[in-house]
């Protein structure tokens, strides 16, 4: 599963093109333990560099802010 996501992240910015959707939101937590869990590394750059899109988001930094500590960010 993770070489899709890989092939699909590296054909375009974000999951349903070239826009944030809320696919992107629903695929952030699988993405975020899939890098924790279940080897989702370097050998994914596309995969790695929309995470990090991601966590760079204001929106995702407030959420953080006003949550707490998150395992996976």
């Amino acid at each position: 599963h993770l070489d899709w996501v890989e092939r699909e992240l590296a054909s375009r910015p974000w999951f349903a093109g070239d826009e944030m959707t809320a696919a992107d939101v629903m695929m952030s937590f699988p993405l975020e333990a899939a890098r924790s869990r279940a080897g989702l590394d370097a050998s994914r750059p596309a995969t790695i560099a929309w995470l990090e899109k991601i966590h760079a988001r204001p929106a995702y930094q407030r959420a953080l802010a006003a949550g707490g500590p998150y395992a996976y960010a």
